[in-house]
């Protein structure tokens, strides 16, 4: 990918678990990269240091991974601080990128952007604008759709040059792996481990097991970024997803098989399920970057866990 090489590029948000894959690979394309971190005084809520971060440099490209989310059990309690956290941060950047004329701006957006409530067997694009958010994860999901209404926005304005991916539940090596922030596949791959490690008579799952994720591998979903920062251009919203749908069981008896873990499962109907399906149309996604992720769930759960055991005792803290 000779587009990357001497592009000059900031990732707001890098050094979280997305950024982890992505920021060595934009180094291997030659690209040079400034991830902008928290402990040193980075704060993209406040205006004032994202229009700081655009004074510095005359960037190409930014890549923006800024939000404050986690696992659906994250979100209560703090609704009312997700979103104004996330309200802040994706508008300022957007705003300050356009004012600075940033070349690009790719803005990374979790799929509960969507319509929670709509019932179809697959979320395609056209559908983004088509209903309410689903209300388990609504201060963090109208947020991020926000940002897309303002990337159309400024567009239409300002001809800024801003796209909008929207992501399926990504998962593998280095995710939150703590209970208080995980998301499920995360959070039961813990769960089994543990659970064969001490001999456990089995393992409790979150909701009834029906709802249906779409669960994209971090890797494929770096090389899905690179391929739209190159060669998307539209300020419409993109998926980037696997097109495979999961229900919850069957990706606890994925994992459990996997991890040769004998004991029983048990679905607490007492937690939330959330939406019960979200799967994520790739047509377009194929279409317009001519790729396709290519790594099994099976093989990306393997390779997670390998990295969670080899990283046991930091990565319960994640």
């Amino acid at each position: 990918m000779l587009y990357f090489s001497g592009k000059r590029i900031v990732v707001p948000g890098g050094a979280g678990f997305f950024g982890r894959h992505l920021i060595p690979r934009l180094k291997e394309l030659g690209a040079s990269v400034f991830v902008p971190k928290r402990n040193e005084a980075w704060d993209f809520r406040n205006q004032e240091d994202c229009k700081k971060l655009f004074a510095r440099e005359q960037y190409d490209i930014v890549i923006n991974l800024a939000a404050n989310q986690g696992g659906i059990g994250y979100h209560n309690g703090r609704q009312g601080e997700l979103f104004y956290d996330n309200i802040r941060m994706g508008s300022f950047l957007l705003q300050e990128a356009c004012a600075a004329k940033v070349g690009k701006f790719v803005n990374v957006v979790a799929g509960c952007a969507y319509p929670g409530y709509l019932e179809k067997e697959e979320l395609n694009e056209e559908d983004f604008w088509n209903g309410e958010v689903h209300r388990s994860i609504f201060s963090y999901g109208f947020p991020r759709k926000a940002t897309v209404a303002q990337g159309l926005a400024l567009n239409k304005q300002y001809g800024f040059n801003s796209i909008h991916l929207v992501y399926a539940n990504m998962y593998g090596p280095g995710e939150h792996f703590n209970p208080e922030q995980s998301k499920a596949l995360a959070a039961m791959i813990k769960k089994f481990y543990e659970a064969k490690k001490n001999n456990l008579p089995n393992v409790e799952i979150w909701g009834s097991g029906k709802p249906v994720r779409d669960q994209l591998y971090v890797k494929d979903g770096v090389e899905g970024l690179l391929r739209a920062t190159e060669v998307y251009n539209e300020p419409e919203p993109l998926n980037i997803a696997s097109g495979v749908g999961t229900s919850i069981a069957d990706l606890a008896k994925t994992i459990q098989k996997i991890t040769d873990f004998k004991g029983e499962l048990v679905f607490n109907t007492q937690k939330p399920d959330g939406a019960m399906k979200k799967i994520f149309g790739v047509k377009k996604m194929q279409e317009k970057l001519n790729w396709l992720p290519s790594t099994s769930l099976e093989q990306g759960i393997r390779e997670t866990l390998k990295w969670f055991d080899e990283n046991y005792e930091s990565a319960s803290n994640y």
